[in-house]
Parts: structure tokens; C-alpha cells; sequence
């Protein structure tokens, strides 16, 4: 691989490698949250909440949240749930797909499990650091629902 190649190639390595970190930063504060919102023991937390896969996990933490909180916030919260569930898709492709990193600003292809047919997804590099920005915003947003203000003086 020559110069320019290298170079492409080292940002769409990097670009995985920042929107997978992103995505499971996400995920484990989803888990957490959902553990804390329930009064699980730490104990417990690695056999019961570590078993969801993402849409498993998605689904019980919105259900929780809904009878938990208020509804208004139940609803902000599963809109940044759905965001990061929506982002699943996006991680699966990545994790499942084949590379071409050096290629067209980082090409992946892809074949979904409903259509068969390969799709080649071009300039990666930018859109993964883009995606991995999102999981970030969606876990701080999801953060700031559950600060608890330091008591009044």
C-alpha cells in the first residue's frame, strides 16, 4: 500500500475503532442506568442485564423507564433509546460487513439479512466518526436524566 492508501486506511481504522468505542460506552450506560433504576445488587448485573443483546436491552430499559418515571420523561428517554437502537443497525453492518478500508474514503459492503443483495456503503471513514459522535450526544443526553441535583444549602 502506498502513502495516500495508508493514510485512508489509518482513518478508517481509527473511525471503527471511535464509533465501536462510542457505541459501547452507550451500551453500558444504558445497562448501568437500567440497573441502577431497578435497585439491582452489582452482583446480579453481569448475569441478568449483561444477557440482553441491544434490541432486548432497548426494549426492557423503555419499559422500565415508562413505569418508573414521569411520562414526559419516559418519552425523552425512549426517543434517545430509539436513536441508539437505530445506531445497532449501523454498528451491526460495521461488525458484520466486509472492508475495504484504502478504498473510496473506507468502503464496507454489507448484505442484509432481508434483501441478500450486497450494498457497498463508500466514504465510512467520515460517516463512522459522524455515528460515533450521535452515541456519544445520546449517552449524555441519557446522563443528564439521571444526574441527582446536590441538595440545596
Amino acid at each position: 500500500m502506498v502513502g495516500v492508501e495508508q493514510a485512508l486506511a489509518e482513518k478508517t481504522y481509527r473511525a471503527i475503532g471511535y464509533f465501536i468505542f462510542q457505541f459501547s460506552q452507550t451500551e453500558y450506560s444504558i445497562r448501568q442506568l437500567l440497573g441502577h433504576e431497578i435497585k439491582l445488587d452489582e452482583r446480579f448485573v453481569p448475569a441478568i442485564l449483561q444477557t440482553y443483546d441491544v434490541g432486548a436491552l432497548c426494549n426492557v430499559a423503555k419499559e422500565i423507564f415508562k413505569m418508573t418515571r414521569p411520562a414526559e420523561e419516559a418519552e425523552e428517554i425512549a426517543t434517545l433509546i430509539n436513536r441508539f437502537y437505530k445506531l445497532n443497525g449501523e454498528r451491526q453492518r460495521v461488525a458484520h460487513g466486509v472492508w475495504v478500508p484504502h478504498f473510496r474514503g473506507g468502503m464496507v459492503q454489507h448484505i442484509s439479512r432481508n434483501s441478500l443483495k450486497p450494498v457497498m456503503h463508500e466514504d465510512q471513514a467520515s460517516v463512522l466518526e459522524k455515528w460515533a459522535e450521535e452515541a456519544e450526544t445520546i449517552r449524555t443526553g441519557l446522563m443528564s436524566k439521571f444526574v441527582v441535583p446536590p441538595p440545596p444549602v
